[in-house]
């Protein structure tokens, strides 16, 4: 499982530009199932996402064209981790 941190790296007029063809491209991820849970960050200076059922090397593939990425109005970190302990309904995450 993987939690992605997205950071804006332009102003956010910039960003605004690209943020519905961003949000329907990440809704096509949470349809697939590769994403579980996410929205942006409080200040408005990114975004946080789950990803789960993803390989590193799919989850950078399908990171590398969403449209945040491809226009260079946003970077991303990706942090790794094996979930142990969830409230009851998130158990089936637990592995």
């Amino acid at each position: 499982m993987f939690i992605i941190n997205f950071n804006f790296i332009k102003p956010l007029e910039e960003v605004n530009k690209y943020t519905e063809l961003h949000r329907a491209y990440v809704a096509k991820q949470y349809e697939k199932e590769k994403f579980i849970i996410g929205g942006p960050k409080t200040p408005r200076n990114g975004g946080v996402v789950v990803s789960n059922e993803c390989s590193k090397e799919e989850l950078i593939m399908i990171l590398e064209n969403d449209p945040l990425i491809l226009e260079r109005v946003a970077e991303y970190d990706l942090i790794e981790f094996s979930p142990l302990m969830s409230s009851q309904n998130l158990n089936s995450f637990i592995k």
